[in-house]
């Protein structure tokens, strides 16, 4: 079993309120990593306004994670309820002081067996190649041609299930201005965002309106900026058990499709092979209505705030 130390590359998982979740995430990473190999985790907090039964849910996974082998983890517990995205930000700004390369894993991600050499592999082979900006995980369901060769393809846009990255993609997401309005209203950098997704306009609005907390539409902007790409693997290296009403981005509903098979067939891609069909077929996974895609589109950011309380007052 190869080792994550060895090749220094640091992996962590975001925990919160999800004992059961995490507890799965948590034997299937055990079950695939080398012995000596270190689990980070970061905890955040609960705060008093929240509901007594969330409080009771994150105490008992605060519980839980006080009792691990102190030896195989090291648990980062928040003082005070930092939220996810500040909590996301300050677990990559820890681990990227101490790793170049590293590996996050959310609490309802349960990696495959393959997982672990997958990354490995591909956060050494381009560790130095500032193209590739993001790895994922997740083998989102598209069509593979049969000849296709590779045991992956490039994306324009990443997904964060399962995600491995470098200290210098790090550098340039912390360096980046954080400007919605730099985005949403200038019409060359909206059309860049759109390109990749248009789902994206909407969470980068809705961020902006604090209606929605993302980091990952700020991680997805960087790449495109960057005019990076995000290495995806042809069938999925890891299962998402978020879609049961737990997750916070994924309601109660059917799971994301994913592609899966064997693919010990496919070789490793050793050269930058970007496939825009490919690419295409991905992006267009995450198209939206058309009504709900023009109203982000077109109506001023103001009217969208308006119609999107009206909508919450009215219960449409």
């Amino acid at each position: 079993m190869i080792s994550l130390k060895k090749n220094g590359i640091g992996i962590f998982i975001l925990a919160y309120k999800r004992l059961n979740h995490l507890k799965k995430t948590i034997y299937r990473l055990k079950k695939f990593i080398h012995a000596n190999d270190t689990i980070h985790i970061f905890m955040d907090n609960f705060s008093d306004d929240q509901t007594s039964l969330e409080i009771k849910k994150i105490k008992a996974v605060k519980k839980y994670l006080n009792n691990l082998d102190k030896k195989k983890f090291t648990v980062i517990f928040r003082r005070e309820r930092f939220g996810m995205k500040k909590n996301w930000i300050l677990a990559y700004d820890y681990m990227f002081k101490k790793y170049k390369k590293v590996i996050c894993l959310e609490d309802d991600i349960l990696i495959k067996e393959s997982f672990i050499n997958f990354m490995i592999f591909y956060l050494n082979y381009y560790e130095k190649n500032n193209k590739i900006m993001n790895i994922t995980g997740f083998g989102t369901k598209i069509k593979i041609p049969k000849k296709y060769s590779y045991d992956c393809y490039l994306t324009k846009r990443s997904m964060s299930w399962g995600q491995g990255s470098w200290r210098r993609v790090w550098i340039k997401f912390s360096k980046m201005k954080k400007d919605h309005k730099s985005i949403i209203t200038n019409k060359v950098n909206k059309l860049k965002l759109i390109s990749c997704g248009e789902d994206l306009l909407r969470t980068m609005t809705l961020d902006y309106l604090k209606l929605a907390e993302s980091i990952q539409v700020w991680w997805i902007w960087n790449i495109i900026r960057n005019n990076g790409l995000s290495i995806n693997p042809i069938n999925s290296l890891v299962d998402n058990i978020g879609y049961d009403g737990t997750g916070y981005h994924t309601k109660l509903s059917k799971k994301f499709p994913k592609n899966f098979g064997i693919i010990s067939n496919k070789k490793r891609m050793l050269k930058v092979d970007f496939d825009q069909k490919l690419n295409s077929q991905f992006i267009e996974k995450f198209k939206i209505k058309t009504l709900t895609f023009n109203l982000f589109n077109i109506l001023p950011i103001k009217l969208i705030e308006i119609l999107i309380k009206l909508k919450k007052i009215l219960k449409i």
